[in-house]
């Protein structure tokens, strides 16, 4: 174990001491992370969601690519003989981000946004190579069914597509980018609020089905109200899924309260001198063995716990640590800016 943690010494020293490459590795893996992300939302879409195959019926995802739907759904009513043309969805994906990404450039950072620009380029193209190269056609729509048939139906597909595009936007958030659309401004405002991404996207999402539902209604297109009533439930049950793995997932707005009870007196000033986080300290004594001891109160974000039990335990070993999670913190507390 010692080892390991010389060469992790060794490594981050030589990364700090040559910037560039360092700056270099970030961005590589940023830029892994963001293709993943979003070949695995274009297939969550096309499989799961949305398939080719218009026997196997749609639900509505949410967010941009739920808006893209609504339009391509819009389009299609006004329009039937444009059905077979599926860029219709790529499109209005690509369209309906350009607003929201001004969003990304003035109040969350650069970096941030010329990802998101990318992972949405990547889902149009994605999700459009899936739904008109004949190969991705046939095997994507081949999946699909068999799923609906004897992978659970509805059910199946609204859990997995919920996994696949929650982890999606999770992936993206963890290297500090999104995959557009509504997961900009959920992101916007969670940083600005202090909290968790997941519940801002069910509020503008629960909005997005609900007109996709009235939609599908007016469509009529020989299904009863049955369906429609059908694919609004398990809409709801794919966008649960997606909000809670991506809770889940990204705990950059999640803190939590950190009781440390210690006999040295220098733990305080080493943390503050370490962590860029205020703490308040208390006298006290212990019960059973009577000797003083102070307990130390510090808020910190998940992220950060590592780290900062890994500084206590050097300057203690034997201090007591107590770890609490804090559903909002209201007054002043840092978080690192955005890049």
């Amino acid at each position: 174990m010692a080892k390991k943690r010389t060469l992790q010494s060794k490594i981050s020293s030589f990364l700090y001491n040559h910037i560039w490459l360092k700056m270099t590795l970030e961005y590589m893996a940023t830029l892994f992370a963001t293709i993943i992300s979003a070949v695995l939302f274009a297939f969550g879409i096309c499989v799961f969601c949305s398939p080719s195959n218009p026997e196997l019926g749609s639900f509505v995802t949410g967010g941009a690519s739920g808006a893209a739907q609504i339009v391509e759904l819009l389009i299609n009513i006004i329009a039937p003989s444009t059905k077979e043309y599926h860029f219709i969805y790529s499109v209005a994906f690509a369209l309906i981000n350009l607003p929201i990404l001004i969003i990304a450039f003035k109040g969350i950072g650069l970096r941030f946004s010329l990802f998101t620009v990318l992972n949405v380029i990547l889902v149009s193209g994605a999700t459009y190579v899936f739904r008109n190269v004949p190969f991705f056609i046939n095997e994507l729509s081949k999946l699909a069914m068999y799923i609906s048939l004897h992978g659970g139906g509805y059910i199946s597909r609204a859990l997995f597509g919920g996994v696949f595009t929650g982890l999606s936007s999770a992936i993206a958030f963890k290297v500090e980018t999104s995959t557009g659309g509504i997961d900009v401004v959920s992101y916007y405002l969670a940083l600005k609020k202090s909290t968790s991404v997941g519940k801002y996207s069910t509020y503008i999402n629960s909005g997005i089905i609900a007109l996709y539902t009235i939609l599908v209604l007016i469509d009529n297109r020989g299904d009863s109200w049955e369906v429609s009533a059908t694919c609004l439930l398990y809409s709801v049950m794919y966008m649960l899924v997606a909000m809670l793995i991506i809770d889940f997932i990204n705990v950059r707005n999640k803190k939590i309260q950190l009781q440390i009870i210690t006999k040295n007196p220098d733990l305080p000033n080493y943390l503050l001198a370490q962590v860029p986080h205020g703490a308040t300290v208390v006298k006290g004594k212990g019960a059973f063995s009577g000797e003083e001891r102070i307990v130390i109160y510090m808020v910190i974000q998940s992220l950060e716990l590592k780290n900062v039990i890994k500084l206590i335990k050097e300057l203690d070993k034997d201090s007591f640590v107590g770890v609490t999670s804090l559903q909002q913190v209201y007054g002043r507390f840092f978080i690192k800016p955005v890049k």
